[in-house]
Parts: C-alpha cells; sequence; structure tokens
C-alpha cells in the first residue's frame, strides 16, 4: 500500500502541467510499468488457475491460494495501468516508429482500462463466492486471461517491433533518421533531382 501511494503521489505530481519533468534520456526516472507488468501477469494467471483448478479438484486450499493470488495480480494490475499512463504522461524522445505506435498505443492503453475494470468486478464477485466456482464464473476468467494475453500482445509489439519505451532505440532513431533518407536513394530519383 505504501508503495502505491508513491506511485500515486509521486506520478500524479509527474503529470501536472507545468512540473518540471527530466526527460527520459536523462536516465534519472525509473520507469515502473515494465515491472508491474510482470507481476500483474504472473500474479493473475497464477491466481486464476490455481483457484479454478482448486475448485474443480475440490482443493479448497489451492481455491484460497488462488483468490489471494487473483486479489494481488488485479492489484498489480491498477499497477500497470497507473504506471503506464504516468509513463505517457511524462516528455517521450522522438523516434522514426512514432506514426506506426499510435495507434497500437491507443488499443493497449484503452484495453488496459477495460481489463483493470474486467478484473474487478470479477474480483468483487470472486469474493463473494464461498464455494465451488460457478461454470460462468471460470468462463469469465477464462475470456479476462485471453484479454490479458491480447493486451501483452501489444504491449510487446510496441517495445519489440518498435521500440516504444527502449532509449537505444530513440536514441538510434534520432542519429539514423537523416542517413536513412540517404541510404533509400535510387538512380532514378537522383536522375528526377538533377533535372529539376
Amino acid at each position: 500500500m505504501l508503495a502505491a501511494g508513491y506511485v500515486l503521489t509521486v506520478g500524479f505530481g509527474w503529470a501536472d502541467e507545468g512540473v518540471p519533468v527530466p526527460p527520459l534520456d536523462s536516465g534519472l526516472i525509473v520507469l515502473l510499468h515494465p515491472v508491474c507488468v510482470h507481476f500483474a501477469i504472473a500474479l493473475v494467471v497464477f491466481g486464476v488457475l490455481l483457484d479454478c483448478g482448486g475448485s474443480l479438484g475440490g482443493r479448497r486450499d489451492w481455491q484460497q491460494a488462488g483468490k489471494i493470488g487473483f486479489l494481488a495480480g488485479v492489484g498489480a494490475v491498477g499497477l500497470a495501468v497507473l504506471s503506464g499512463w504516468i509513463e505517457q504522461q511524462l516528455p517521450q524522445p522522438g523516434s522514426v516508429f512514432d506514426p506506426q505506435v499510435g495507434e497500437l498505443l491507443f488499443y493497449h492503453e484503452y484495453g488496459g482500462y477495460v481489463l483493470l475494470g474486467f478484473f474487478i468486478v470479477l474480483l468483487v464477485a470472486r469474493l463473494q463466492i464461498r464455494e465451488q466456482l460457478p461454470l460462468l464464473y471460470i468462463i469469465l476468467a477464462g475470456m479476462g486471461l485471453i484479454g490479458l494475453t491480447i493486451q501483452g500482445y501489444w504491449g510487446g509489439e510496441m517495445v519489440y517491433r518498435y521500440g516504444a519505451g527502449v532509449r537505444a532505440v530513440q536514441v538510434l532513431s534520432g542519429a539514423a533518421q537523416p542517413t536513412l533518407s540517404e541510404n533509400m536513394r535510387t538512380p532514378e530519383a537522383d536522375e528526377s533531382l538533377e533535372q529539376d
């Protein structure tokens, strides 16, 4: 709870207009989103699978551990959404991939909000269930895991395909922009430039 309060306080302070924020390339800001995301995925998947497996197998101890794991996972999803929002508010160095990543970022951001809301509703329902899990809950939990997989895929695409948030890609993109157009020159393009 103390860590969440710190992230909230510092995060909202950083996101305020007019508050000086060091740029990402200064290396002063520790980006928490990648850390939170991995814990969120692991805890939610572990919690749901253990809870559902315990319910189907009649193992109450598994169910209890799964419920605790899912509770922690939903908290981690909340921190992942919050840290992603905070990092999006920070000044970002430009990249040659900015146009391609814009639409993907939109889906990733709003998918995160929807997924967090879905998991909160599912957690409230789970806290009301005392015995074996109903089939509807298991189906909805499975749908949540599918949504989490899609969300993780979109995040991975942004990082591994487009280098979003990767300092080296941003630095190299800035250095490569002038030489990129020179390397793409063709003899036909050179002839048309000479004629003008």
